[in-house]
């Protein structure tokens, strides 16, 4: 049944109130008209809660925005949201135009740093299939029985004349009155060929949600600092603090232990705020979280990062022997959510 503020009700009784759900849930699709962002195509979903929000179809139906209660939870890099032109594959050229977001995903070829193949192969910093466009797309509010569903769903491609053919066809949806998004991916190699690929999730957190006030909870893990300045704040690797210019970016390899279902989840809360997060995740396709904190002035985030990797590049990976191989015709599932809640 639909829900919303804690009452119940079938599809009938809520048409009483409201003939069409559109006036406070939906999805409504807009186009960007200046800056950067000129021309870029996004989704923007309400639930009627106060859960809000926006997925990008030309950038892989990653989800740039998270709203919950008029409180903004995800993180925007400077550059804002860029359009595709300005993240073309040029050696150096990714943080200046990276968007950030709740969501920002980084493969299938490449996550991590720049790698170049022993062919001259270039492949840029976290790979081209977060400003891949989205094909076959279906963006759809509709009643189901007695549940109101919000969805969309696409398939992006990494493919390459003589080289590799690989899709990955996504669905995101929600519902009326909730206050979670799932998200349902779905990687095949449509090649008779293996095929190495790597492929992470970059949930960002930002302000005001992240602050000095944030509680992160990993659960029962092992950590692993990547770096020596990381191995220094090991201690403190869940303590968010006041923004500092000189804060060089923390990274943490956390092994994860999964519940019955086979699901992580982190939580993420603010009690100055009220408001808490949880991410979770299928661990049987992605056995890796990577937590990146850049309490960095300018820069303040924090990288919730399920992955099937290390995050070293393509060759660094390869070379250590932690590059994933997609078989040929074999198709791999992956399981995220995504949920606010009041304290």
């Amino acid at each position: 049944m639909a829900k919303l503020f804690g009452r119940e009700y079938t599809r009938n009784e809520f048409l009483m109130y409201s003939g069409n759900p559109s006036n406070f849930a939906g999805v409504t699709p807009v186009e960007y008209a200046d800056g950067k962002a000129k021309g870029t195509k996004a989704l923007i979903f309400r639930t009627g809660s106060g859960f809000e929000f926006t997925v990008t179809p030309d950038k892989c139906l990653d989800i740039r925005s998270l709203r919950y209660r008029g409180v903004t939870l995800s993180q925007q890099s400077k550059n804002g949201l860029t359009g595709n032109v300005w993240g073309q594959p040029i050696p150096g050229n990714f943080s200046s135009s990276v968007s950030g977001g709740m969501l920002f995903t980084s493969g299938l070829l490449n996550a991590g740093p720049e790698s170049t193949e022993a062919d001259g192969t270039f492949h840029q910093c976290h790979g081209n299939i977060g400003i891949t466009p989205a094909e076959n797309l279906c963006a759809r509010a509709y009643w189901e029985g007695d549940e109101y569903l919000l969805e969309a769903s696409g398939t992006m491609r990494e493919s390459g004349l003589f080289r590799q053919n690989l899709m990955l066809t996504r669905r995101i949806t929600t519902r009326l009155g909730s206050d979670e998004l799932e998200i349902c991916d779905t990687l095949e190699n449509l090649s008779g060929i293996p095929e190495e690929f790597c492929l992470l999730y970059h949930f960002n957190f930002g302000f005001p949600f992240l602050s000095e006030a944030l509680r992160v909870n990993f659960g029962a893990n092992e950590c692993q600092p990547r770096t020596p300045q990381a191995a220094a704040g090991l201690a403190e690797s869940e303590k968010m603090i006041h923004p500092e210019h000189d804060f060089f970016e923390h990274v943490f390899f956390r092994k994860m232990v999964p519940d019955a279902e086979g699901m992580c989840h982190v939580t993420a809360e603010n009690p100055a705020l009220g408001i808490g997060a949880e991410i979770s995740y299928e661990a049987e396709n992605l056995p890796n979280l990577c937590q990146w904190k850049s309490m960095r002035a300018g820069d303040y985030a924090l990288g919730i990062e399920p992955a099937n990797m290390y995050i070293m590049g393509r060759a660094a990976e390869r070379e250590n022997g932690t590059l994933p191989v997609l078989g040929a015709y074999e198709k791999k599932t992956y399981r995220l959510k995504v949920r606010a809640y009041t304290l």
